[in-house]
């Protein structure tokens, strides 16, 4: 419940609290909002070969040009701009795979990350650096480099994509990979384990209008883990994949007010 909490109650606060903050920067006021829910197939846990399904909420809006939320992408202030430079603070949900974990494994927790992001604006795309850090979890640093592109390819068909490296500190290969004493001695391991996570990959998104609008939305995602580990029962695969197939309903300023 507290989770459902968080998903739904801070992408709402955020949209209530962003006009104030955008309307003082003098940024436009138009706001989207794209609703619904998918279901993924994705790992039951990270370094794990075995898959299962789940569903999970869609959510992406905007507030002009300086307010974005998405349940993927977090929640992103573009405080200042310089041209096609932004930068400014973001938060994360970061959710964590940890179903069928062995005997002596932890329990990873979901967290907030918060910290901070810059972004470049292309012709062809958006590259963008972000550092995070983590509210209590595994209680550490993570950040990413990326280059996300996309276009309609029809009137009705939107396809976009991204390239990324992602990092997180030891901490977090700890809480992930990482066996209590009893079972890290059983199994010849260290107590802590001191190598960073990282990881190579890449996403493919597409988004079918049905109505003006109800869309379908797809998500095709693969990383691969190029970061040192020890053997482990945790890690049998370096591999993650996530597939999602979802609907959502898209409210705009334009439609503010009407009967959907």
């Amino acid at each position: 419940m507290r989770r459902l909490v968080l998903l739904v109650g801070l992408p709402l606060a955020l949209l209530v609290a962003g006009p104030a903050a955008a309307e003082g920067s003098g940024s436009s006021r138009d706001w989207t909002v794209d609703w619904g829910g998918a279901a993924r197939v994705r790992p039951d846990h990270i370094g794990s070969n075995h898959y299962r399904v789940d569903a999970v909420p869609v959510v992406e809006a905007s507030y002009g040009d300086r307010l974005t939320i998405s349940f993927d992408d977090g929640v992103k202030f573009r405080a200042f701009n310089w041209g096609p430079v932004s930068a400014g603070p973001l938060a994360e949900y970061r959710q964590s795979f940890n179903d069928a974990l062995p005997r002596g494994a932890f329990r990873m927790s979901d967290v907030v990350e918060l910290g901070g992001f810059v972004e470049g604006r292309t012709p062809i795309g958006v590259a963008e650096a972000r550092l995070r850090h983590a509210v209590g979890g595994y209680d550490g640093w993570s950040g990413d480099l990326s280059f996300s592109t996309g276009a309609p390819v029809t009137p009705k068909l939107m396809l976009g994509g991204q390239a990324r490296l992602s990092w997180a500190d030891a901490n977090f290969t700890q809480e992930y990979f990482g066996l209590r004493p009893h079972a890290a001695t059983r199994f010849g391991l260290p107590r802590f384990l001191d190598e960073d996570f990282v990881t190579v990959g890449g996403e493919l998104d597409a988004a079918r209008q049905i109505t003006p609008k109800v869309r379908v939305v797809l998500a095709l995602s693969a990383d691969r883990i190029v970061g040192q580990l020890r053997p482990s029962p945790i890690f049998d695969s370096r591999n993650i994949f996530t597939t999602s197939l979802g609907l959502t309903y898209h409210w705009s300023s334009g439609t503010a007010g009407r009967s959907q």
